[in-house]
């Protein structure tokens, strides 16, 4: 309590002006003695700084944690049916995206890949065709894994994708499922470890009208095998991770532990498990994290190859449209929350 006081108190704005110290209050004297920084645990600022220099750094902290809240317009994400259509140039999807736009917010705004930023406010299920299941909630940023297994695995079998079975592993809770659904390949397999999270992951496919097409498995995915009768082309491996991409809108990881040992161990479990065992000869894996740390992320990719079972595909630029200078020297893609432009430049990492 005592602590909360303190807190409202100097929430509060300036009851004078004066140039004594003491008499600073409220937000002033928050703005003149904190920084971003203050509210990202030291651990992870230093984790940072080596992984991307001190420039970037700020430019992160500054988005997840940003000094003037006042300027912050709150960001809702939605990815439709037709978003993924419309970023592979399917003109009809297009079309019905657009059409969706003025309904979801007069200031809404049409991102390059396909989602909508919606400017409405309240509860997202009293909004325009929630109940129809057209669109669902999904950061940008999140809609960009399955985008480019979609985009890879069209174009390599092209007139062919009705007979590809494609796997979303770590599925829950459902978005990236949902876009590989709806990107008509023949089999969609969602795997998931939770039994609590795959009721979430059922319930979103439900309302969407997609459960159907999908078969969910609830097992962890380093156990998990297809049946020999069903090779996998494709599979989304989104592995377990720290989530410090997600700072903004869930600022607790910000403040977590340093320990990544169990986490990192997962991850390269379920990596090499779907690398080795699971996707057939010439397939295509997608590994992603929603961590901005190098060790979850990069190294764990450049661990798998070194083994020499695997070699990594260039991410091409027309496949992740408005991510284009996210896409590094190694033509792996890494998106930094606060450092792309205009309306990208708020997103997860």
């Amino acid at each position: 309590k005592f602590v909360n006081g303190v807190f409202r108190n100097l929430s509060r704005p300036l009851e004078k002006e004066s140039e004594d110290e003491t008499s600073l209050f409220g937000q002033q004297l928050l703005k003149e003695k904190t920084s971003p920084r203050d509210n990202i645990a030291p651990w992870l600022l230093q984790r940072w700084q080596t992984d991307w220099g001190n420039e970037k750094t700020d430019l992160i902290c500054e988005e997840m944690m940003p000094s003037d809240e006042s300027l912050v317009t709150p960001r809702i994400d939605l990815t439709t049916k037709y978003s993924l259509g419309a970023a592979c140039g399917i003109n009809e999807d297009m079309v019905e995206l657009q059409s969706l736009m003025p309904n979801l917010g007069e200031d809404s705004i049409l991102l390059p890949q396909g989602s909508i930023r919606s400017s409405l406010k309240g509860d997202v299920k009293s909004w325009y065709k929630y109940d129809e299941g057209i669109w669902w909630v999904q950061d940008s940023s999140s809609t960009l894994p399955a985008l480019v297994l979609a985009r890879t695995l069209l174009d390599k079998y092209q007139e062919e994708k009705t007979r590809l079975h494609v796997v979303d592993m770590c599925s829950a809770p459902g978005g990236k499922t949902s876009q590989l659904i709806c990107a008509g390949f023949g089999r969609v397999t969602a795997i998931e470890a939770s039994q609590r999270r795959s009721r979430r992951l059922i319930e979103n496919l439900s309302r969407l009208g997609l459960e159907e097409k999908c078969e969910v498995v609830v097992k962890e995915g380093q156990n998990w095998m297809p049946n020999e009768d069903q090779p996998v082309h494709g599979i989304l491996v989104d592995v377990p991770c720290s989530a410090t991409g997600t700072g903004a809108r869930r600022p607790d990881v910000l403040r977590r532990g340093s320990n990544l040992k169990e986490l990192l161990e997962t991850q390269q479990m379920l990596a090499q498990h779907c690398a080795e065992n699971i996707l057939d000869v010439g397939g295509i894996m997608v590994y992603a994290t929603c961590s901005i740390i190098k060790e979850e992320s990069e190294d764990q990719v450049q661990r798998l190859v070194e083994k020499g079972n695997v070699e990594t595909l260039p991410i091409k630029a027309d496949e992740v449209p408005g991510f284009e200078d996210a896409i590094d020297d190694n033509g792996w893609l890494r998106v930094l929350p606060g450092t792309l432009d205009r309306e990208l430049r708020s997103t997860d990492g």
